[in-house]
């Protein structure tokens, strides 16, 4: 969950997109996951996972002054266990919050989230969830889970069990 509270925190603030317009990012990314911290592994499993995310943002604020961020995130690569082992994964990611003219500093909204990685060797994960969540994109976020498959992270903490993005 570290890359993902990461990579919100380096989403674009209200007003950093043009009006309408969407910010698109891509960049690399890598993951490492042991069945130390993901108990969906088999029992000394470290699996080690390279590839790229495209993130996909916008604001738009209306005439009351509420302003909405939306957010797409997508990542795809490969990964490879001990044994060389071979693997793909897909990460998904969507938010949509929103702020308040009273509170113009702190966003709510919910989230979706996915991570799986599958292929021919033993690491076989299928993890995500959905939650409402409040942020300022800086300085905290907090999770309220809806809904969660997989052991993803942990909740309200944030941190990662199953999904290292």
């Amino acid at each position: 969950m570290t890359g993902l509270v990461t990579a919100i925190a380096l989403l674009p603030v209200p007003g950093a997109a043009a009006a309408g317009g969407a910010t698109v990012e891509r960049f690399a990314v890598s993951w490492e996951l042991s069945s130390d911290t993901c108990t969906n592994l088999p029992a000394g499993t470290t699996v080690e996972g390279t590839g790229t995310e495209k993130s996909i943002t916008r604001t738009r604020t209306n005439a009351a002054g509420v302003t909405m961020i939306s957010n797409t995130t997508t990542a795809t690569g490969t990964a490879t266990d001990q044994d060389g082992n071979t693997y793909v994964f897909l990460y998904s990611n969507t938010f949509r919050a929103s702020n308040s003219t009273a509170d113009p500093d702190v966003f709510t909204g919910l989230m979706n989230d996915a991570f799986s990685l599958g292929g021919p060797g033993p690491a076989r994960l299928s993890n995500g969830f959905t939650a409402r969540f409040t942020t300022d994109f800086t300085t905290f976020f907090t999770f309220d889970p809806i809904r969660a498959y997989g052991d993803p992270i942990s909740f309200p903490e944030g941190e990662e069990h199953c999904d290292p993005l």
